[in-house]
């Protein structure tokens, strides 16, 4: 089950990027990329025992991102 889900825009591409949280039935934690544009990629940024060891990775990547220049928000529909 997805338990975190936030999206992030560049101010000149046009292809979304989304981090996300999964809770499995065993307690772990799955943390994701998403990029979406043309094609839509995935990228597996780590497994985590702890919801506060998947949250840091999530902050981490997303300090990442703001250094890219993406910024969090919703995507345009």
């Amino acid at each position: 089950m997805r338990i975190l889900h936030e999206q992030y825009a560049h101010p000149t591409q046009a292809s979304i990027v989304a981090l996300s949280v999964f809770e499995s039935r065993d307690g772990g934690f799955l943390v994701t990329e998403e990029r979406r544009g043309t094609a839509t990629v995935y990228r597996t940024l780590g497994v985590f025992d702890t919801r506060e060891g998947a949250s840091a990775r999530v902050r981490e990547r997303a300090r990442e991102l703001e250094a890219q220049r993406y910024r969090r928000g919703h995507a345009a529909a």
